[in-house]
């Protein structure tokens, strides 16, 4: 038997949940970044004639809420790219550790193989020697 043991777990890893994670993050993003510019939109209509102190703050919070809302768009990319990669690198593990596997069981074939061609050269060695002290 070889003289190591490979991984003989799967990755534990829900690709299925994984992808509605990302494919929900993504839509979730889009749909910021589609509600930013319709606010921006209306808020420019309205600032068309808009005038003072509210318009200010008005401004100002707009400009909060856009900045806000790209920033949010951009993490929930990042964060479906970051489940993306690591089902990937979920996948490239158990891909490694059925490699292994192989490997493991492939040396234990042939080192029987080894052990049971030794044999037979014994056994045949013995019968030999019996022949020459019988015969």
């Amino acid at each position: 038997m070889p003289n190591w043991q490979p991984n003989w777990n799967n990755v534990r890893w829900d690709w299925g949940a994984a992808s509605v994670a990302a494919s929900s993050l993504r839509r979730a993003a889009d749909k910021l970044d589609a509600t930013a510019q319709e606010r921006q939109r209306a808020a420019t209509e309205a600032q068309r004639e808009w005038r003072g102190r509210y318009r200010e703050e008005f401004d100002e919070q707009l400009r909060n809420m856009l900045r806000r809302a790209t920033e949010l768009a951009a993490e929930f990319r990042y964060m479906a790219h970051r489940i993306e990669q690591a089902s990937q690198n979920a996948w490239a593990e158990q891909r490694h550790r059925e490699s292994e596997r192989r490997r493991w069981h492939s040396e234990k074939r042939e080192e029987e193989e080894r052990e049971r061609r030794r044999r037979e050269e014994e056994r045949r060695r013995r019968e030999e020697e019996r022949r020459r002290q019988n015969g």
